[in-house]
């Protein structure tokens, strides 16, 4: 990987479609082996039950108005569904595992244009190598698509703001104001803060203020509204605009006065860290970066990604109702940061002197090998009957390091990189297969609604006590009513209605010992950070 002006175009095919190859597997390995959580389950569930009612404008999920997100989730998940036929971990996840590919690409695609090849490719490698982006990616949840849309708007914003060509200028902004719309759509209206806000103080610190009239602001927002105000506005038709529920859900949840308000100020500083592994120690470093004028024509993206991601972070911190998924969206802008810095410290060395580099680089390789070590204790702690998988993997994970570190020493770093990054991949592969897919603690929830689906037939009926997740409602494939009272659950019952029950709920129903127990499995489900018994109820026919 030499410097990008001389790298040839076979070897940049060979880099593109290498780089790619690595994002396609981080985003997709084994992704629809694990069962569906909770909350992907209002995704999977909602889905379903449009493609049941035909009605994809207003979505429900148990039967009840799901109105508090955006729709775009749900119509890819019912999209996807209508060609497989089958609402289930494949078609739920597919669309985050595309938007995760293609954040990659995007951020491989900008930052070339930015920057040169040598820094998109580490970029996006270290991107798609973070425990952000391979989490994200594997979940059903609305965050990678927002991740990669609001990551297009600021990587398309940027380059058409310093373009000279006008053409360009125009297709970025189109981009940007497309994305824009798509963000609002998949998780509104979060985008509108997160974009908004760090591009207004850009352009205020920068004094870009007479680029605006070429930004396309008429054509660009009446497209930005084209794609967002149709779908609110027929709710709220609907609703004979009493949207009372949708401040609840933003302003209120914002405030801390719907969701719980009680997390510390510093709620994202580990978070970012965390997000990062396992690049952990190029974050204090990328953050501090754009304060040195060494970086040269390289300085001004710097700063834009620095404010992309310090202001978008800021005002999430100042939201009382936080979320770890939260900052999601300011990542690829840390990622890229930290692709740079990589970037000067193997190949460029105008800001790390060589001997520097190579401490830095080693001392990352130290710090992966201490946590490679310490991961096999860490893993008695909660299952040592998978002791002997992790001790495996952690022996191949320093393996990897020790070969990577020596030819790093050995200055052979474009084939310390790529070993590096495959070594991460393959590592990644290895867990899922042994660890992550297998200690899923879904499993039992998922093995006791199935039990559960074989034994109702499928004419009669099953109502819940007080309580079913939406991970017992999706894998037991139709609507499950949820009964507030005991009499009303037994009037039912007395009329031959299958019942189901968990936890203490189910405790509080056999009190009366006249409840018939079909199937019971005591880690049936999750609830409240306990796995509780879970229960089937049916009057004998006798």
């Amino acid at each position: 990987m030499g410097n990008s002006q001389s790298i040839s175009p076979k070897n940049r095919i060979y880099l593109i479609c290498g780089v790619m190859v690595l994002s396609v597997i981080t985003a997709g390995w084994a992704f629809s082996e694990r069962p569906l959580d909770n909350h992907e389950c209002f995704v999977s569930i909602t889905a379903r039950e449009m493609l049941q009612s035909g009605d994809w404008v207003w979505p429900t999920c148990n039967g009840q108005p799901r109105l508090e997100k955006t729709p775009l989730a749900y119509w890819l998940v019912a999209g996807l569904a209508k060609i497989t036929g089958e609402v289930d971990e494949f078609t739920t996840r597919m669309p985050s595992v595309i938007f995760g590919v293609l954040s990659a690409a995007a951020i491989l695609y900008f930052v070339n244009r930015w920057l040169g090849l040598r820094i998109a490719v580490l970029s996006t490698a270290l991107w798609a190598t973070t425990l952000g982006y391979v989490r994200h990616s594997h979940n059903a949840r609305p965050e990678m698509a927002l991740t990669c849309f609001i990551a297009v708007c600021f990587l398309s914003f940027y380059s058409a703001i310093t373009t000279q060509n006008r053409k360009r200028q125009i297709i970025y902004m189109l981009i940007f104001w497309i994305s824009f719309g798509l963000a609002n759509l998949a998780k509104g209206p979060a985008p509108l803060p997160l974009v908004l806000i760090p591009l207004f103080f850009y352009i205020a610190i920068f004094r870009r203020w007479k680029e605006i009239p070429k930004l396309l602001p008429i054509t660009g927002g009446l497209i930005f509204l084209a794609i967002v105000l149709p779908w609110p506005l027929a709710i709220a038709e609907k609703l004979n605009w009493n949207l009372m529920f949708w401040k609840r859900e933003f302003l209120d949840r914002f405030l801390g006065s719907y969701t719980s308000g009680d997390k510390p100020l510093y709620f994202y500083l580990p978070l970012m860290f965390q997000f990062m592994l396992p690049w952990v120690v190029f974050v204090p470093f990328a953050l501090g970066a754009p304060f040195y004028k060494v970086w040269d024509r390289k300085l001004p993206a710097m700063w834009f990604l620095w404010m992309w991601f310090v202001v978008s972070v800021a005002f999430i911190t100042i939201s009382a109702g936080k979320r770890q998924h939260y900052i999601m969206p300011a990542m690829p802008a840390l990622a890229i940061l930290a692709g740079i810095l990589l970037e000067d410290m193997a190949f460029s060395q105008k800001a790390f002197t060589q001997k520097n580099a190579r401490n830095f680089l080693m001392q990352h390789l130290v710090v992966l090998v201490i946590l490679l070590i310490a991961t096999p204790f860490v893993m008695v702690q909660f299952n040592s009957e998978v002791l002997s998988e992790t001790i495996i993997i952690a022996a191949a994970g320093l393996a990897a390091i020790l070969l990577v570190g020596w030819l790093f020493k050995a200055g052979k770093i474009p084939l310390a990189l790529g070993s590096l990054f495959a070594s991460i991949c393959i590592l990644l592969m290895l867990s899922y297969v042994t660890l992550i897919n297998p200690l899923n603690y879904n499993r039992p929830s998922r093995d006791f609604t199935r039990t559960v689906a074989a034994k109702v037939p499928a004419s009669d009926k099953l109502i819940a006590y007080k309580s079913a997740s939406t991970r017992f409602i999706h894998y037991f494939g139709k609507r499950v009513p949820k009964i507030e009272t005991r009499t009303e659950v037994y009037e039912l019952y007395q009329q031959g209605v299958w019942v189901v029950a968990f936890g203490g709920y189910l405790d509080e129903l056999l009190e009366n010992e006249r409840f018939e127990i079909v199937y019971k499995q005591e880690n049936a489900e999750r609830h409240k950070q306990k796995v509780v018994a879970g229960a089937l109820l049916h009057k004998s026919a006798l």
